[in-house]
């Protein structure tokens, strides 16, 4: 009897190890999973910001060498001269529909040598490519099918393409070996001097329900009777084309002007172009507000030395809860396009900044308390305080 008993503690004894022992592969071997999942998963993270870093840089490397060709041209004209005063244009088209904006693009052939044969169009091992339409993104190039109302950005037949500038560890070469590639860039370089900075261009047409026009206040209508700040400010925006043999219309106009300076043209509405902004001849409060915009003097007696709201201030009221609203980017400029409805063939002439020189104004010392600039005829200020 005392050795059966003994030989059932034994067995007990060895169980109790066995499943000790399970226990403890079961834990390392989750352990061991949970290792390797995290170190894949870092690794991934790794690699992406890597590839995130590498293409960045990459970026800024065809950036810095485009805008340092350009600098150079400078450098080798310094006797500025009507030959030389624009950048010397390459990869503009020869014949066909002209592209105004269009200075440069990077082609086979191209005076700096450097870039390949295969166009950005071309399906890479990868499958990518850049469209004609996506070159065309921006709009700065006349469209293909001016008459279509489709969001449809296909540029002019007379543009090509870019072709890739092909990277290698020493630069950028036209035709490297394929195994010393370590990326590839284009460019196409537009001129947006010439454009209407939109944060300002333009002016409503206060009319009435029924008719009527722009009120004729004595002597001259108030649109041409104003301390002009600049000429910017009254450009006629229903000269710009819109679809074909048609120009922008003053109603779309009116929307532009309604969203963008919400304030000091004292909207109502709450979307545009859905409920139409209000510039009726009667609401002189309205265009009071809009004329001070412009004048920003106050009203007189004129203060001295005046202005008395200085260029680089504005004011913080508002009005139906809402400020006025700048278009500081392109890209902004494109929504509020899609979001008004006006052409798309309008974009073309259209900007988001001055070429003018901004420089500080004379008048910070008189902010009193105002907040700085930040409004958007913010771009302009810098002028207007020297011509002042």
């Amino acid at each position: 009897m005392k050795i059966l008993l003994s030989r059932f503690r034994k067995s007990d004894s060895k169980g109790a190890a066995l499943i000790i022992v399970l226990a403890f592969v079961v834990l390392l071997t989750g352990l061991v999973l949970a290792y390797f999942s995290r170190t894949t998963t870092d690794r991934q993270l790794a690699q992406s910001s890597f590839n995130d870093t590498s293409a960045d840089l990459l970026a800024r490397s065809a950036l810095d060498i485009t805008v340092n060709d350009l600098k150079q041209e400078i450098v080798n004209n310094p006797t500025v001269s009507a030959a030389n005063i624009q950048p010397t244009p390459y990869g503009t088209p020869a014949s066909g529909a002209p592209i105004p904006n269009l200075i440069r693009r990077s082609f086979s052939g191209d005076p700096t040598g450097r870039t390949s044969s295969v166009s950005s169009t071309a399906v890479s091992a990868n499958g990518r490519s850049i469209s004609l339409a996506r070159w065309n993104s921006h709009y700065l190039i006349p469209r293909l099918n001016p008459s279509s109302t489709a969001t449809d950005s296909a540029p002019v037949a007379s543009f090509s393409a870019p072709d890739w500038v092909l990277v290698t560890g020493q630069g950028p070469a036209p035709a490297p070996p394929p195994n010393s590639v370590i990326g590839r860039y284009a460019f196409a370089v537009y001129d947006e001097g010439g454009l209407l900075d939109m944060t300002l261009a333009g002016y409503p047409a206060w009319t009435q329900s029924g008719g009527g026009g722009n009120p004729n206040v004595t002597p001259t209508p108030w649109f041409t009777n104003v301390g002009r700040k600049g000429i910017l400010a009254f450009a006629d925006l229903t000269a710009l084309p819109a679809a074909p043999s048609t120009t922008l219309p003053q109603t779309q106009i009116n929307s532009i002007v309604g969203w963008r300076n919400y304030a000091t043209t004292q909207q109502t509405g709450s979307f545009f172009p859905a409920s139409a902004p209000t510039f009726k001849i009667s609401d002189r409060n309205g265009q009071d507000a809009w004329g001070s915009s412009l004048l920003d003097f106050g009203d007189p007696p004129y203060p001295t030395p005046c202005p008395l709201f200085p260029f680089t201030s504005v004011d913080t009221s508002t009005f139906s809860s809402r400020t006025d609203q700048a278009i500081m980017t392109r890209q902004q400029l494109l929504k509020l396009r899609s979001s008004l409805g006006f052409s798309q063939n309008s974009l073309q002439y259209m900007g988001t900044f001055s070429r003018e020189r901004n420089q500080s104004a004379r008048d910070w010392n008189r902010l009193s308390s105002r907040i700085p600039d930040g409004q958007a005829e913010s771009q302009q200020y810098g002028r207007w305080a020297r011509e002042g």
